[in-house]
């Protein structure tokens, strides 16, 4: 009936009822004990007024023959006797008959025989009478307080057996209609976020839970059929996204990639195994020209048949299946408005294509790759430009100090050797061999001041050689031949000057002194040893040439030792001579650890 007389109510206002049935229960709980505590006070205090009456009583007793002093005893007895407190705790506990006895007792009897008594034992019976009246006021006094406790306990225990049931009720009312109803809102929301439009609330009637379950029920139709629209749409753009996330992430970290300090090859190889992965694109080839030279390239390619000449490089691919069908070529050149840097080749199956994003990526790599080119053409000439100026500050000192000095000295010993017989004979031999000695140190110094005036016109050993080939060429008037070997950029700049300046050396005694009808220069490379050879079919030499006036042998030497290798000049086989350089090159940040062509 209570159920069906708060079912009209809304479940706030229910909630609000049984909470102030509660706080009416306790309230009344309270006020009960309180009641039922104040008389309990009443009865402690008719108590102790009668524990209060027994002590004078003995007092009185033990003052006998009492005194006029002891009037007071006497007055504060009757005081006590005829107390307030005593008087409406003996009415509440509706013992007044018995405390008008006691009081008449003290009047008639034991207060007259007190004051007339001469000895103790003349009233000490009337003194125990008197306490047994006390006893009895104060057994029933006890006996009340004790019928009030019990009444106190079982209001108390009746009030929690109200308050237990109304909880009860409560909570079994809490349980039915709103956790119940809220746990099944709280599935039905579960449900939703997990994309489950098949469940449904049930709640039976017209509070605000089963409004708020009507509602999701029909939002879940709603969202079911705008899901059914939706997903598809969603599926496609998350995965557009992720495909433009995939290669927005390709290109970062290839853009880190190839801007690293690590060799070329461990830069680039990765970057492109990744494209094959991000792509339809397959044998991956990529180009490096040198100086915008098409026929002289060095080569990183992934396909299974391509032969890297490193066996510490781990990038290259060397395990890729060859594809199947048909293909199609495509290539990207590298280059900016100034320099060709490179090509890039790959083949595309028939039948697919690049999307226009993929199509995208590749064109930013392609952008990619020819900036970190054109950055490490433009390190290699800065290094080159640095070695350049140093040489030439060198140069410009030596001709401005050393030179001088020798041609003063010169001019000196001109002068002297001009006094002719004035001279002692012994002192003209003497200025003799100074001047000897002076032309000996002002050739070498020439040879010093070409050697750090040498300059390469563009970065790159071969550059350098073909220039200097083209030049003895006209001068010994038969071509001299190059035979280059080496990948590009496999000797720095500043060991590249050394090798050009002994092979410019060789051949320069070649048209001195070898009258030789050929003569060529070869650079190859065995593992990650470089072999300079420069070679004339000339009249020879005897032994290695270790003559004190082969200065430049002995520069040649000293410039191999620079490069920590070694220089050998030695006849050569079916005649004439050679000049051999071997030594192993520094590392470069562009070392080649690809295919090279």
């Amino acid at each position: 009936m209570l159920k069906r007389s708060l079912s009209p109510l809304t479940l706030s206002n229910q909630l609000a009822l049984i909470v102030l049935l509660l706080a009416a229960l306790g309230g009344a709980g309270l006020a009960l004990s309180a009641w039922l505590g104040q008389g309990l006070q009443g009865s402690a205090h008719a108590i102790n007024k009668a524990g209060s009456l027994r002590m004078q009583s003995y007092r009185l007793l033990s003052a006998v023959p009492l005194q006029p002093k002891d009037e007071r005893l006497l007055e504060e007895m009757t005081r006590t006797a005829n107390s307030i407190q005593l008087r409406d705790a003996a009415r509440n506990d509706q013992q007044s008959r018995q405390l008008a006895a006691l009081t008449d007792y003290w009047r008639t009897i034991l207060a007259p025989a007190l004051k007339n008594a001469r000895d103790r034992d003349e009233v000490s019976a009337k003194v125990d009478a008197f306490v047994g009246y006390i006893d009895e006021l104060v057994t029933a006094f006890d006996h009340t307080t004790e019928l009030r406790i019990h009444h106190v306990i079982m209001l108390q225990l009746a009030m929690a057996l109200l308050m237990g049931l109304l909880l009860i009720f409560t909570v079994v009312w809490l349980r039915q209609r709103l956790f119940n109803p809220w746990r099944q809102l709280l599935e039905m929301a579960a449900a939703i976020g997990q994309r489950n439009f098949n469940h449904r609330v049930r709640v039976r009637g017209r509070d605000e839970m089963a409004t708020l379950g009507d509602a999701l029920n029909s939002m879940s139709d709603e969202l079911a059929e705008s899901y059914a629209g939706l997903e598809q749409r969603v599926a496609e753009k998350t995965a557009g996204l992720a495909r433009t996330n995939q290669m927005l992430s390709f290109l970062y970290n290839a853009n880190r990639r190839l801007h690293s300090q690590a060799g070329f090859c461990q830069r680039v190889t990765p970057v492109l195994n990744e494209l094959r992965t991000l792509t339809p694109l397959c044998e991956i080839e990529l180009r490096v020209y040198e100086h915008d030279d098409e026929e002289h390239y060095q080569e990183f390619t992934l396909r299974p048949d391509a032969d890297c000449p490193h066996d510490d490089c781990q990038q290259c691919s060397r395990h890729e299946p060859e594809p199947h069908g048909a293909t199609t070529a495509l290539k990207w050149r590298l280059t900016d408005s100034h320099t060709q840097y490179g090509l890039v080749l790959a083949q595309l199956p028939l039948g697919s294509s690049l999307s226009l994003d993929q199509q995208q990526m590749v064109d930013t790599l392609m952008e990619q790759l020819t900036t970190t080119l054109a950055l490490e053409r433009q390190s290699e000439r800065q290094q080159q430009l640095v070695v350049m100026e140093e040489r030439s500050a060198i140069a410009r000192e030596l001709h401005d100090s050393i030179a001088q000095s020798l041609s003063c000295m010169k001019m000196q010993v001109s002068c002297l050797q001009m006094q002719g017989e004035a001279l002692p004979e012994q002192s003209r031999e003497l200025l003799g061999q100074i001047r000897n000695e002076l032309n000996t140190s002002w050739r070498q110094l020439r040879e010093l001041l070409t050697t750090f005036r040498l300059k390469l016109t563009e970065p790159g050993l071969r550059p350098a050689l073909e220039e200097s080939c083209q030049q003895f060429s006209t001068r010994l008037g038969f071509p001299v031949a190059l035979d280059y070997q080496l990948p590009p950029r496999r000797v720095p700049g500043h060991q590249a000057i050394h090798l050009v300046q002994i092979a410019r050396e060789a051949l320069n005694n070649t048209f001195k002194h070898a009258e030789a009808s050929a003569a060529g220069v070869s650079v190859t490379q065995n593992d990650d040893q470089i072999r300079l050879t420069v070679w004339d079919n000339g009249r020879g030499i005897t032994g290695s040439g270790e003559k004190s006036n082969h200065y430049g042998l002995i520069i040649m030497r000293d410039r191999a030792h620079s490069l920590k290798g070694d220089c050998q000049v030695r006849p050569r086989t079916g005649g004439g001579t050679e000049v051999v350089v071997s030594f192993i090159p520094e590392a470069q940040l562009s070392s080649t650890t690809g295919a090279n062509t």
